[in-house]
């Protein structure tokens, strides 16, 4: 099987570029908007970025090598024009009001196809499941298509068996409330009142951190009604220090920049009158010794009232370990996942809670600023993990 992503300017554009390499028999994986990197990519239109599959025939591929075409023939016969790519059609004939229901049918198809599709790649793996009954099974391998990492799904799964008094019709009630427990309860901002609140961010480069910082910055100044400053320490990457200023302006927040330790400590300094301080950092690999140290300096200039890690949901669960491995050195923080938006599976949110072992305070979900950031809501995450409405649990 062939997998590969695709960027274009617009779907239509996508799928000329996947029926030219992949054929007709592609099948579409995933699809959502992106953005150019550095500082055009805020004011540039988004982009589409499109992963699609494509499994060879055997028997194509058998018939080719066993008969190869002659020069003479290939130059004779006329090339076929390429065909679309297959979607699913409904054969009913739309009448007034049926066209936006026949549509939302072909797409729940094409969604339900597309999981099935992606369930049984994932599934592929699991030869030999773990000996649960029919119904634990459908729990764990629910908790597997929902991106939960193997290990944690067999603990889950265990301990639903081991309920007492389980019935069939409660065990996903029963997951969703082990899912609860381990998320734990959310842990937002609470800034002390008549005292400047210092708050500091870590994390991997992509995790959306500089964005992040921005959508909590106008939470704080026009929902709470706090006076708020940024300090931005992202000196490396091309484009933070203006992208901080941007988002600045917009809000009419004041930002300064500062280059090192030193520097830090007089822009918290200049900004003593403020209710709350946020400091941007850049992301480096923190397995280097070099990079540690100077993170380990900004923190201990910073001497923060508050630590965040900000991580992005769609980080592999084998990276997202190695990152929470990394910035094991500081002492006690809190989490921040982002880029719910960008996958339909919440399981990496579990995984990350459960690796890090640390509270969850906020999700992001979308670009928007400074709309998009929510408290966690524990019951929604659980929801979406187990495949169920958040009232029910």
């Amino acid at each position: 099987m062939f997998v590969k992503r695709f960027v274009a300017k617009d779907m239509h554009e996508a799928i000329r570029k996947i029926n030219s390499e992949f054929g007709p028999d592609a099948v579409i994986l995933q699809n959502k908007t992106v953005r150019k990197k550095g500082l055009s990519g805020l004011v540039s239109k988004p982009l589409v970025e499109v992963v699609a599959a494509y499994e060879p025939r055997r028997e194509q591929e058998t018939a080719k090598k066993q008969q190869p075409i002659r020069k003479a023939e290939q130059k004779s016969e006329p090339k076929d024009p390429p065909r679309p790519i297959r979607v699913i059609r409904n054969t009913e004939k739309p009448s007034g009001d049926g066209n936006l229901k026949q549509l939302s049918r072909q797409m729940d198809e094409l969604k339900s196809v597309v999981t099935d599709f992606s369930n049984r790649i994932k599934r592929a793996g699991f030869e030999n499941p773990p000996a649960f009954p029919e119904d634990i099974q459908r729990v764990y391998f629910g908790l597997i298509d929902s991106d939960v990492h193997e290990e944690l799904s067999k603990e889950i799964a265990a301990e639903v068996q081991a309920a007492k008094n389980r019935k069939e019709a409660e065990v996903l009630t029963v997951a969703g409330q082990l899912i609860l427990d381990r998320l734990g309860e959310a842990a937002p901002l609470r800034p002390r009142k008549y005292k400047q609140n210092v708050i500091f961010f870590a994390g991997p480069t992509g995790a959306g951190k500089t964005t992040t910082i921005a959508k909590l910055a106008g939470m704080l100044k026009f929902r709470e009604r706090l006076e708020v400053g940024l300090i931005n320490t992202d000196t490396y990457r091309v484009g933070a220090i203006e992208q901080l200023k941007i988002y600045s302006q917009i809000m009419d927040i004041p930002v300064r920049t500062a280059y090192s330790a030193e520097e830090l400590k007089e822009s918290i300094k200049a900004f003593e009158s403020r209710d709350v301080v946020l400091i941007d950092t850049a992301g480096k690999n923190v397995k280097e010794e070099a990079n540690r140290r100077e993170l380990l300096r900004l923190l201990e200039a910073a001497s923060p009232d508050e630590v965040f890690l900000v991580i992005s949901v769609g980080t592999a669960p084998r990276a997202c370990r190695e990152i929470i491995s990394g910035y094991s050195f500081l002492d006690n923080y809190k989490l921040i996942i982002t880029k719910l938006d960008e996958v339909s599976c919440w399981g990496n949110v579990l995984n990350i809670a459960d690796y890090a072992k640390k509270s969850l305070s906020y999700v992001t979900m979308g670009q928007n600023v400074p709309d998009d950031i929510t408290k966690a809501d524990m019951k929604l995450l659980a929801g979406n993990i187990i495949g169920r409405k958040a009232a029910s649990l």
